[in-house]
């Protein structure tokens, strides 16, 4: 297991990095990453349903990727559900596990308001955001009915525009924007095509490359966060 503590925009966080148990199921893999997550947190007086504030499910395939969502899902429901993404990436792994999960928690905001997590309608696997206290966390956003790089960050980047604004932030209010780009596409690329798109500040941009997303087709998954 991975751990860092770390402030960052006036709030206290942890980081956690987590893989599963080689060898057993997919299924029992991928809960055991919860069970995991909620028990290190409580020693940092923490707990894993309320404050999560964002996942990342890895799976070595898509099938693992899928299970690692799936255990999600279970653990996480109502109002403790957060900002999250999947991806299929083996070498993310640095052992034999099947799948892997990020997590992100944040303490409580000064004077520990309630979170707000918004749902999409009908509900969907993923949140359209979380906003506790200042800081807004949208789930990592996708296209699958686009053909290529540039037109799927053109059917993106609005949708999170209109997300940003709905939680009275734009684009100068984003803290962090993360891009999980296919290992096949050029980095470069990705760059110029979303500077050319919308006025997205690259500057607290990161990149990493994965092998595959929640479905075929898709090319660039996007997470970003934001201090309102």
């Amino acid at each position: 297991m991975r751990k860092r503590l770390f402030n960052w925009q006036g709030e206290r966080f942890v980081y956690l990095g987590l893989e599963g148990q080689p060898g057993v199921p997919l299924a029992r893999q991928a809960s055991e990453l919860f069970v995991r997550a909620g028990l290190e947190l409580a020693t940092l007086d923490l707990t894993l349903l309320r404050n999560t504030v964002r996942t990342r499910i890895f799976g070595r395939t898509r099938e693992a990727r899928t299970a690692g969502s799936a255990a999600r899902a279970q653990a996480l429901v109502g109002r403790s559900r957060a900002a999250g993404s999947s991806y299929v990436s083996a070498p993310h792994f640095f052992a034999g596990a099947d799948v892997g999960l990020d997590l992100v928690a944040m303490a409580a905001p000064e004077g520990n308001p309630s979170r707000h997590v918004t749902e999409h309608q009908p509900q969907q696997s993923f949140i359209r955001h979380l906003v506790w206290g200042p800081m807004v966390f949208l789930a990592g956003m996708t296209c699958d009915k686009q053909p290529d790089l540039s037109a799927q960050c053109a059917d993106i980047l609005p949708r999170a525009d209109a997300l940003l604004k709905e939680t009275g932030c734009d684009w100068r209010s984003v803290a962090q924007v993360s891009f999980f780009l296919d290992r096949d596409q050029e980095p470069d690329d990705l760059l110029d095509t979303v500077a050319a798109l919308a006025p997205v500040p690259l500057e607290k941009a990161e990149i990493e490359l994965v092998e595959g997303f929640s479905r075929p087709g898709k090319l660039v998954e996007i997470e970003i966060t934001a201090r309102r």
